[in-house]
């Protein structure tokens, strides 16, 4: 339906931060979607979207409020409490009351079209701003749950790897990334989370430091990792981040010729060119200190 592709387009232009592009579509979604508008709406409803077009979101988002407590459960109180939790997640950065709000607005319409695009918002509120990666995981993953065909169940899935990774749950981050790979192979998600399996494994590494043991076998399985996506995907964008990440993994295992090699190939590929000369002056500088 149009209005769900537009809402889609509202949360893609929210990641891009193009906030002006989000709000446009955010009120043709609100006010002409709904079927309201200001000449119908009463007066408590023209005196917040006043408020609103003043630049008084604070102002605006109370005068909602008082709608929504009038009238909870018809369509202008449902309305007013979608404009007040947008209002608040986009223009004044309270995102946890955002949330609320919109988890309520959405317990009210679930046989409305909107309800599934206002659902993703909920979780990219609390994975992108809020940074609840639990809260994120259980979110996505009932979406998951509700609707197994949707076409943003590879991001989802995606967004419960990297949730489970945030919140140093390594092993299960893995498993996330590698079930997707599987269910979604075709999928770009599959592609990044091929990726981020060899990140997840070096940084797993980083978490047991010394010269042997668990840090020094995830970063093999690291390795294996990477190279795995490079044979998988040698076209890829983050082909030189996956060879960036063998070249670490070699560093951390103390092969610093082979890691030396690695870095120096990276000299015209790698997006950060100063990043690899440190690198190459660090091995230097350990291997000086050596031959002392």
């Amino acid at each position: 339906m149009p209005q769900i592709r537009t809402f889609r387009a509202l949360l893609l232009s929210v990641r891009d931060g193009v906030i002006v592009a989000a709000l446009l579509v955010l009120v043709s979604i609100t006010v002409f979607g709904s079927g309201c508008s200001v000449n119908n709406a009463k007066k408590s409803y023209v005196l917040a979207e006043k408020l609103w077009n003043d630049g008084k979101y604070a102002a605006s988002v109370a005068e909602f409020e008082k709608i929504f407590s009038k009238d909870p459960n018809g369509p202008l109180g449902q309305q007013a409490l979608f404009r007040a939790a947008t209002t608040q997640a986009f223009f004044l950065s309270q995102h946890g009351e955002a949330v609320r709000k919109l988890k309520i607005y959405v317990e009210q319409n679930r046989d409305k079209p909107t309800a599934w695009s206002v659902q993703q918002l909920i979780g990219e509120l609390l994975f992108s701003k809020l940074e609840q990666y639990d809260l994120a995981s259980l979110h996505y993953q009932q979406l998951v749950k509700e609707n197994p065909k949707a076409a943003e169940v590879p991001e989802f899935l995606f967004r419960i790897g990297k949730s489970e990774f945030y919140a140093a749950q390594f092993d299960e981050a893995i498993k996330s990334y590698r079930a997707l790979i599987k269910a979604h192979p075709s999928s770009p998600w599959a592609e990044k989370a091929a990726y981020e399996v060899g990140v997840t494994y070096f940084t797993r590494g980083e978490q047991h430091p010394g010269g042997s043991g668990p840090g020094m076998e995830a970063y093999q399985e690291a390795i294996d990792s990477y190279q795995g996506f490079l044979k998988k995907f040698p076209k890829s964008e983050l082909v030189p981040q996956a060879q960036f990440g063998i070249a670490s993994c070699l560093e951390e295992l103390d092969q610093l010729d082979a890691a030396y090699h690695s870095y120096e190939a990276l000299k015209s590929t790698y997006p950060s060119p100063k990043v690899i000369e440190i690198k190459l002056a660090r091995i230097r500088e350990r291997k000086t200190q050596r031959s002392r």
